[in-house]
């Protein structure tokens, strides 16, 4: 009797693990860019802990009144301990819904991929939220944070290359903070961090728009993020499919396809594993009536 318990809790276990290890519920939300986390953690309860909570609430307080907003918690004089800087932002074009709606998508993950971080950055398809303990306000920064272009194009397809090199031309001739250009099938668009000054804004986007172009020129979609801006472009919405995981990078691809064959691999080993549990179950319980029966010949 307690085999059996033991064996059908193992199979009920092993059943559900298949189940978990679906690779595609791996993505917090379809529109889920990247997240950067600090790995220097405060301390549950701090000072800190509470500024954090007050300013992640300013955040989605604010979407109504603006696309894009920075705070110091407290505010006045900095305390080294306790102070956290932060800002959000919307893509340009969302309406004040759209927008309250991303950045309170951006609040409830970020406490659970930055769990206790003192900084945290993440950056869904139509807005951005970050924080620090250290101010970044202000500071222009063109790191390097993902990139990664689409499947190429026929090089024959002088048509198709000729709209995608008008869109990414035009959003490097725009101006503002925010841009966005179209030709036919191909859109674009193009954001700095608004806490960056007009030539701030214009030096970090001049390089996302040019690694795009050199990196990209040739391809079906494609994206470059940098730390305060990024530029991204699609040819009938191929960048959208290719939405990357919390891998960053080029490397990124390769390690999601890693990760996806691993799980097929030991999904695999576990339907096996599975079958095997069965028949023995299914030989125990055959063995069990052969023994009923033997006072009867029926199994000599």
């Amino acid at each position: 009797m307690f085999k059996t318990k033991t064996t059908t809790s193992l199979l009920c276990f092993l059943l559900t693990a298949v189940i978990l290890m679906n690779p595609s519920s791996s993505s917090p939300t379809d529109n889920y860019i990247y997240a950067v986390c600090s790995p220097a953690k405060f301390s549950p309860s701090s000072g800190y802990e509470t500024n954090l909570n007050s300013l992640l609430s300013s955040f989605v307080s604010s979407t109504a009144q603006s696309r894009y907003a920075n705070f110091t918690v407290p505010t006045g004089k900095p305390e080294p301990t306790v102070t956290v800087y932060g800002l959000y932002q919307c893509r340009g074009d969302l309406d004040p819904t759209a927008c309250s709606t991303c950045v309170s998508s951006a609040v409830a993950q970020v406490g659970t991929l930055c769990s206790n971080s003192y900084s945290g950055f993440l950056q869904l398809e139509n807005c951005l939220i970050r924080y620090d303990n250290k101010s970044f306000l202000g500071v222009q920064d063109k790191t390097l944070i993902l990139n990664k272009c689409g499947q190429a194009m026929d090089f024959n397809d002088q048509d198709a290359l000729t709209k995608v090199s008008d869109v990414i031309g035009s959003l490097g001739s725009g101006d503002g903070p925010y841009r966005n250009g179209g030709n036919g099938n191909v859109q674009g668009v193009a954001q700095c961090s608004g806490d960056l000054s007009t030539s701030q804004c214009q030096d970090c986007l001049s390089d996302a728009i040019g690694r795009l172009k050199s990196d990209c020129g040739m391809a079906q979609g494609g994206y470059v993020y940098l730390s305060k801006c990024y530029a991204r472009f699609s040819v009938g919405g191929s960048h959208a499919r290719q939405t990357p995981g919390p891998n960053f990078g080029h490397e990124g691809e390769k390690d999601n396809k890693d990760d996806n064959g691993v799980g097929k691999t030991l999904a695999i080993i576990i339907g096996i594993v599975t079958l095997i549990i069965l028949l023995v179950v299914f030989l125990a319980f055959l063995g069990k009536q052969c023994r009923k029966l033997q006072d009867e010949k029926w199994c000599k």
